[in-house]
């Protein structure tokens, strides 16, 4: 009944069907979430000798915005198989779409790998939603690493969470958890994650942050965690977190050797 639905509706559908391609994974989603991992899709040995990892994006993006760090890897001698980037159903999900999703796909690689722990890499929205699904979930045991970049581990500046999503449009969708007002809210949902200590469970955490994160201005060091191995701080903007090479040689360095003996007492590096 193609011709029943109106335009936006079926642009809507195509669009989640998009999003929800498993074809470069090797298990079936079931129309449930997208992504891609594993040695056919990367054309290596099959096979994990140490934690996989598994890339999570940020609000309105898929996980193509991991192509060039899932490169840097496999130059670094990671296999397919140790190698994996989910892409959310909906393009700005809520933190318990993405609690749901990472839940099933974080479940998913463990079981094809045959490995008991997942290193976590999330950029921007992505780091909130990696953060609730191990609290409300309870799976740091999933979990021996989360680097987080660009996260609003305190909120974002650029809305309160008052905002309606009618009116700004499916973008707004998360901003009630993410909202500026952390600070003044004693009943703010990231006060939840952030609760007794911000590095719960036997993980190491790490943070990357731009000086020129427009998403921050309020509050520049929000997507600081206290008690993190490294905070890591970047002359750059938000998407400049993402993309920058800098980036992609701490991932390298992080996940391969572990903290930086080196890091000043309160965890914080500037570079």
């Amino acid at each position: 009944m193609e011709a029943l639905n109106p335009p936006s509706e079926r642009k809507k559908r195509k669009r989640r069907e998009r999003r929800t391609d498993d074809e470069g994974l090797p298990w079936s989603s079931r129309g449930r979430y997208g992504g891609v991992g594993g040695h056919e899709w990367f054309d290596t040995d099959a096979g994990a000798s140490r934690s996989p990892v598994v890339f999570v994006h940020g609000n309105g993006r898929t996980h193509e915005d991991w192509t060039d760090h899932a490169e840097a890897l496999l130059d670094e001698g990671f296999s397919g198989d140790e190698l994996w980037a989910i892409t959310f159903a909906h393009p700005s999900s809520t933190h318990r779409e993405m609690s749901s999703q990472l839940d099933e796909f974080v479940r998913n690689v463990r079981e094809y790998t045959g490995s008991e722990s997942v290193s976590i890499v999330a950029h921007s929205l992505g780091v909130t939603g990696v953060r609730y699904w191990l609290e409300r979930r309870n799976r740091y045991e999933w979990v021996d690493t989360v680097v987080s970049i660009a996260g609003a581990n305190h909120g974002v500046s650029v809305c309160s969470g008052d905002e309606d999503p009618k009116t700004l449009g499916e973008y707004a969708r998360p901003s009630r958890f993410v909202g500026y007002r952390y600070r003044e809210r004693p009943n703010h949902p990231l006060k939840r994650l952030n609760a007794g200590t911000e590095t719960p469970g036997d993980v190491t955490y790490y943070t990357i942050r731009g000086a020129y994160d427009h998403y921050y201005w309020r509050d520049p060091t929000s997507p600081e965690l206290e008690g993190a191995s490294e905070n890591v701080l970047l002359w750059t903007n938000h998407i400049g977190t993402l993309r920058s090479d800098r980036t992609r040689a701490l991932l390298s360095e992080w996940l391969t050797d572990g903290p930086d003996d080196g890091a000043a007492d309160d965890g914080r590096t500037a570079v």
